[in-house]
């Protein structure tokens, strides 16, 4: 049997959804914006299958919503609402780094280091798609290191963040990936408390910057 080719549609499938994903938090298409299956299917260079299952996926994370009768559009969200989102990442994220400083595994420690790598890497090649990956695959990471299928869910249905125009510059974007490597020190350190508390802060310099150019940032 072959494996690779019994694990190729599964893995489109997550690449799409991938791709997708990136196009959207990176402002590539517009908010509000109509996106039909076939539209996908076209630009991405795929079948309309593996769309569907991609914007169902997206709508749980709250990037796309279906409106009857007219497919999906883009999310927007209110200033309120982000802020919202803010306030639930802080309480979420503090929790689940609590839990990963106190049991991290070599393993674990193993795909943070990786992110920072991968991002700072991105960020040295000018690689925009690159590093935003990489900076919420360190978040991601660090939600599943708690161990808790709990606040992994909750995570899970968190909307995500729209950088759009604002992507930041390469100076702000190396001081994310120094939040990025004090906070994985604190967790290989196994300080909750410390981890926690950096984590809180990184995501409020977000919430700051949200109030000060009017979009969102991260």
């Amino acid at each position: 049997m072959n494996r690779k080719s019994d694990n190729e549609p599964a893995t489109q499938q997550v690449d799409l959804c991938r791709r997708l994903r990136e196009s959207i938090i990176l402002g590539e298409f517009e908010h509000g914006q109509r996106i039909t299956e076939k539209y996908i299917a076209d630009i991405m260079g795929v079948k309309r299958g593996p769309v569907r299952e991609s914007l169902l996926i997206l709508e749980g994370q709250g990037l796309v919503r279906k409106v009857p009768s007219l497919g999906y559009f883009v999310e927007t969200s209110s200033d309120n609402e982000i802020r919202d989102v803010y306030a639930v990442r802080i309480s979420l994220e503090t929790m689940a780094i609590h839990r990963a400083a106190e049991n991290a595994t070599r393993e674990v420690l193993i795909r943070l280091q990786l992110c920072c790598d991968l991002m700072r890497e991105a960020i040295e090649q000018g690689d925009v798609r690159s590093r935003v990956r990489e900076d919420i695959n360190f978040h991601s990471e660090i939600v599943s290191a708690s161990g808790s299928r709990v606040l992994q869910r909750a995570y899970s249905t968190l909307p995500r963040p729209f950088y759009g125009s604002n992507i930041l510059p390469k100076k702000k974007a190396l001081r994310v990936l120094e939040q990025h490597d004090a906070i994985y020190k604190a967790i290989s350190g196994h300080d909750p408390a410390k981890a926690s508390e950096m984590l809180a802060l990184h995501i409020s310099e977000y919430d700051k910057s949200f109030d000060e150019n009017g979009d969102v940032a991260k």
